[in-house]
């Protein structure tokens, strides 16, 4: 299945390329703001693919867990403010304020030199928050936790943990290793490339790209599989 999934990200990522180098990108005038809201996402999550192939061409695939982690946060959150629409954009920039502020206090705290003309926002809370703050509440309210399994695991290695720890130590005789002694990468490779196919399917609804449809059609035959995006309950 990793390489399945290996070709299949591949087939989007060159897409996304392919859309962005010609210049000529077409956006519905009722489509744009949200677009341009969600942009930058899309952006990470196609370089980010680029980060983990390129991690896993050099025998780190199970180190590019961060990445591959990213890459699943970030696809049901653009596919939520592209939902959602106006009321998410704004409890994305209100959260961005609440971290700015926080960010804010922070250094206050370590005595760092603050410039003048930067000041401490408000931090006014949305009530859309926790979806940007927990995303196990936006797996459940999508109906996804098939996505939030893989996240919880790739967090095992993302986070200092016990389970993490023994990734490099061999399980029959305790012996150290230079090297991950277990085999995740392939899944988690797995639920990315799910993740940038729906990705895809939301910035195609977006932007009616024929290129864009055409890279989905190959790498959802290249999965074996039709994928569909949750459905926001």
């Amino acid at each position: 299945m990793s390489d399945a999934a290996e070709d299949a990200i591949k087939v989007l990522v060159k897409a996304f390329d392919d859309i962005i180098e010609t210049g000529q990108v077409v956006i519905p005038a009722e489509n744009e703001q949200v677009f341009r809201a969600v942009y930058g996402w899309w952006t990470w999550i196609n370089r980010s693919c680029k980060l983990v192939l390129l991690a896993h061409g050099a025998g780190l695939g199970h180190e590019s867990a961060p990445s591959l982690r990213s890459i699943v946060e970030h696809s049901l959150l653009l596919q939520w403010v592209v939902d959602v629409g106006a009321d998410a954009m704004a409890a994305v920039d209100a959260y961005d304020e609440e971290r700015r502020r926080k960010l804010y206090d922070d250094l206050v705290a370590a005595g760092w030199p603050i410039p003048e003309e930067l000041t401490r926002p408000e931090g006014a809370k949305h009530p859309l928050r926790p979806f940007l703050a927990n995303f196990a509440q936006l797996c459940i309210a999508y109906g996804a936790r098939s996505l939030y399994i893989p996240y919880r695991l790739m967090s095992t290695h993302v986070h200092p943990t016990a389970k993490g720890a023994e990734a490099y130590i061999r399980e029959e005789d305790g012996g150290l290793a230079d090297h991950p002694v277990i085999s995740i990468f392939g899944s988690f490779l797995a639920a990315a490339a799910v993740c940038v196919v729906q990705v895809a399917l939301t910035i195609n609804d977006l932007l009616d790209n024929e290129t864009l449809s055409a890279s989905i059609n190959e790498a959802q035959e290249l999965l074996g599989v039709t994928i569909e995006r949750p459905k926001l309950s």
